[in-house]
């Protein structure tokens, strides 16, 4: 059940903290308090959209957190197939925080989580359930998934979905090949030159074409690299005339040699210009290998053959990809193509033959699935049926109509099965049943919501669900009905409703009173859990208009004590 709720700088609410128990919980206030706000917030956690719009304004950041304790098995494996970390001895916890900067974080147990993970996550712990939703009845695509709900055969569904995915996959590749096959003699022609024009090309090293840019660089520099080189050598090392740095400095290293006997001083000179003499010599040898082409006899005839090399590899790019490795790399995948082709008909017919036997499969799984809904549309009609009698519509016909798609005498599978299912209804005596959309009072729309979905809840034990303003349309005992009706889902399922209704907020264990505060010029939205007198005042509030008598307080008092009776009943 959720334990603990924290929103923080979400339009008029600052920061709230707030605790929860189990059983029924109902929240109040005027219009314009706040309570939509507590209700988006918590959508913010099982992973609807976020606006900046909805942050406080003047603040940077909006945060949204919530606890649950005794969350069930169902919620632990789907971690482990989502890849959620959880400890099994702590709490569960889930946070989400936005900014105006764009910037989002999700975590789930403290460990940071995708919007995927948290929209999967956040369902199975909480659901809401508000007027908007009422005209989603009224849609018949979602019936089946509604009947599905209540059905639970997950299983069943699941390895129906994987079938139904493997068949749409094959038809997509036998339309693939097939409309391929129309085009067989051209594509085979293309295909074939393609591979013929890379293949002449005997690409193999993949850095070819870096290696040819950088020897490019340096033949189209030959003439001056041969020239400048030569001329360094000559200088330092050897000329045609026999004078160069090297032969001057051995000279002069002679010279001082001859005075050493009057100047010993001068033997470290000539020591000196012997490490000189090593170091031209140094010099001018790796001048003149800069200036040499090993095995190049011809620099400008090689860089035409280079050239010539570059040209034709950056045109194979240009047709085939951005480098070597792309230009093989569309080879390869020619000479599969070519090869499917030239297996073509023996592809399709595998195909065909695969896709006969999963769909033979599919039709088995899709047959105990249609069995299941029409099994469980009998047992869920006079469920609905019979809590909508409860909740005064006492002439009320239900049926949920289940029916095979065929097409030819051949069933017609889609991604559910091969069912149509639709909820029919009839409200008043002498009418025929007629699809949901043929109902106008919004009253009837919530109510049967309501009947869906307490009996689906009951059924499958839900973690927490969340009523919002289910009552609209209805008043009087209808309300108090309502209220009953919620008071007994809570008996196993944690229970929130957000109400105006005065009748269900006396049948309430906790009763949430949120009041919109001005604080320091500020609206700042807080929420109390209301004592015994506190309930008796907000009731008689609902009940009553702007000034409160004393019986308005007596009313609330007595519905109270009514509600109280209800519920030793439940």
């Amino acid at each position: 059940m959720l334990d603990f709720l924290h929103i923080e700088n979400i339009a008029v609410i600052k920061k709230l903290d707030l605790t929860f128990d189990n059983g029924f919980n109902v929240l109040t206030g005027e219009t314009g308090a706040g309570k939509s706000i507590i209700i988006d917030s918590i959508n913010c956690l099982l992973g609807a959209k976020t606006s900046k719009d909805m942050i406080r304004h003047g603040q940077e950041r909006a945060v949204v957190s919530a606890i649950f304790s005794n969350v069930n098995d169902d919620v632990y494996s789907l971690c482990d197939e989502l890849g959620v970390n959880y400890d099994r001895d702590d709490s569960f916890s889930i946070y989400r925080s936005f900014s105006l900067d764009g910037r989002s974080i999700i975590k789930i147990n403290s460990s940071p989580a995708t919007l995927t993970q948290l929209k999967a996550v956040g369902i199975k712990l909480i659901n809401i359930h508000g007027q908007n939703e009422n005209q989603s009845f009224i849609n018949k695509a979602n019936h089946i998934k509604l009947l599905d709900e209540y059905a639970n055969h997950d299983d069943a569904i699941n390895e129906y979905s994987q079938l139904y995915s493997k068949l749409t996959s094959i038809k997509a590749q036998l339309n693939k090949l097939t409309e391929e096959t129309k085009q067989k003699d051209t594509m085979v022609d293309i295909l074939n030159y393609q591979i013929k024009e890379i293949s002449a090309a005997k690409l193999k090293d993949i850095d070819e074409e870096e290696k040819l840019l950088e020897l490019r660089n340096r033949l189209k520099g030959a003439e001056k690299l041969i020239k400048n080189t030569s001329t360094v050598y000559k200088a330092l090392l050897q000329n045609e005339s026999g004078i160069s740095a090297s032969s001057l400095v051995t000279k002069a290293m002679e010279a001082l040699n001859r005075i050493v006997d009057v100047v010993p001083e001068a033997q470290e000179l000539c020591d000196k210009l012997n490490d000189f003499k090593y170091e031209l010599e140094d010099i001018a040898e790796r001048a003149k290998e800069f200036g040499a082409f090993e095995g190049v006899d011809d620099p400008q005839r090689q860089l035409d053959l280079v050239e010539d090399r570059l040209a034709l590899i950056q045109r194979l790019e240009r047709k085939y990809g951005g480098s070597i490795e792309e230009v093989l790399a569309f080879r390869e995948n020619a000479e599969n193509k070519l090869s499917q082709f030239e297996n073509s008909e023996n592809l399709i017919q595998d195909l065909k033959f695969e896709y006969k036997s999963i769909y033979a499969s599919a039709c088995t799984v899709a047959e105990k699935l249609h069995e299941a809904r029409v099994s469980a549309s009998h047992r869920l009609s006079k469920l609905v049926k019979d809590n909508l009698e409860y909740l005064d519509m006492p002439k009320v016909c239900f049926k949920i109509e289940v029916q095979q798609c065929e097409k030819d005498g051949k069933s017609v599978l889609n991604s559910l099965g091969y069912d149509d299912v639709e909820f029919l209804i009839a409200t008043n005596v002498g009418e025929e049943l007629a699809p949901m959309n043929k109902i106008a009072s919004g009253g009837e729309l919530a109510r049967i919501m309501l009947a869906l979905k307490s009996t689906v809840s009951e059924k499958n034990g839900a973690h927490t669900v969340i009523f919002d303003e289910i009552d609209t349309g209805v008043s009087g005992s209808t309300s108090q009905k309502i209220g009953v009706k919620l008071a007994k889902i809570s008996k196993s399922t944690q229970t929130f409703c957000v109400t105006h209704s005065a009748q269900i907020a006396a049948l309430a264990q906790n009763h949430y009173f949120i009041k919109k505060n001005e604080i320091d010029g500020r609206a700042e939205t807080s929420v109390v859990l209301l004592n015994e007198q506190g309930r008796i005042d907000e009731i008689a509030r609902i009940i009553g208009g702007i000034d409160l008598t004393e019986k308005q307080f007596d009313a609330a008092k007595e519905l109270i004590s009514q509600s109280t009776e209800l519920l030793k009943e439940i």
